[in-house]
């Protein structure tokens, strides 16, 4: 169940990754959140610029913070990803959070937070829209737009996108993101738990044997097995190193094929793609990869 956040809302901006060079690589997508009716309010460091960051991660941390303690805040919507995210998880006071429940909206980097968030404290969050990634070009595409704005009403219609990789159907809360970033997590405090989960999983820039050693990794954790099912997304410009590395649709196979038990499905349309589906992190979901097409249905 997620709660619909109305026109007229006040979301908070926050830049907890890498810092933005200048206000304009923001500026068309806080004019979008305005056309919608929404009232902005900046973090007190979002437009700051120290070593890669836009401030130390307390100062950061203590944004979010803020934001989660002001009740006028219904959501958090992050500038950009990159890098940083994750020094930002000892400063955040995840029972001040499960007290305040609201949505940290963006991907990529900010996976760290959500996952966080939600293992922390059972809060969910919305892997969307980033004011930078999705706006740099002047304009959101139509179906990131739509998937945003069903959220933004309380919607979550069912998706019917990716292959069958192993058939089968599951239950379970969706965690994940952005692979390189959740699997920085394991053996963190911050790790959430496996046990009946939809694991989502995308990467951008990677090369292919590294995200073969980091699945590896994620087979390794004491309670893979327990997992319910995982969603491959878009693995965007994953190159090939060395000519006798593997490509990534054979890794994603292969992968797949030593765990026939769980349901899996790649190229979902999510991860670092300008047409991608939003998709709620912390929430239950059903998982049929049944028929020719799967279908990924919220629960109510």
């Amino acid at each position: 169940m997620i709660t619909a956040i109305p026109q007229g809302s006040a979301i908070g901006i926050v830049t907890p990754a890498f810092s933005l060079q200048n206000p304009e690589q923001i500026r068309k997508g806080l004019a979008y959140l305005t056309e919608k009716g929404f009232k902005i309010n900046l973090g007190e460091f979002v437009y700051e610029s120290r070593e890669h960051f836009s401030g130390s991660p307390e100062e950061r941390a203590g944004d979010i913070m803020r934001f989660y303690k002001n009740p006028e805040i219904k959501a958090i919507i992050a500038t950009c990803g990159g890098c940083g995210s994750q020094s930002l998880l000892p400063y955040l006071d995840y029972e001040i959070i499960r007290q305040n429940p609201k949505p940290i909206i963006g991907f990529s980097d900010i996976t760290a937070l959500q996952n966080a968030v939600y293992a922390r404290s059972g809060v969910g969050s919305l892997a969307g829209i980033m004011l930078k990634y999705d706006f740099i070009d002047g304009q959101i595409r139509s179906q990131t737009e739509n998937s945003f704005e069903n959220y933004l009403n309380g919607i979550l219609n069912p998706i019917k996108a990716g292959n069958i990789v192993n058939s089968g159907a599951a239950e379970g809360v969706i965690i994940g993101g952005n692979l390189r970033t959740f699997i920085s997590l394991a053996g963190t405090p911050y790790f959430p738990s496996l046990h009946n989960k939809i694991l989502l999983l995308e990467d951008v820039d990677e090369k292919t044997y590294n995200i073969e050693r980091m699945l590896i990794q994620l087979e390794q954790q004491p309670d893979f097995e327990e997992l319910s099912a995982i969603i491959f997304g878009a693995f965007t410009d994953c190159t090939i190193n060395h000519p006798e590395d593997k490509d990534i649709n054979e890794i994603l196979s292969r992968f797949a094929a030593k765990h026939k038990q769980l349901p899996i499905i790649k190229h979902f349309p999510h991860g670092h793609i300008k047409a991608r589906f939003c998709i709620p992190i912390g929430i239950k979901a059903k998982l049929s990869a049944l028929s020719e097409v799967p279908t990924l249905q919220f629960a109510d």
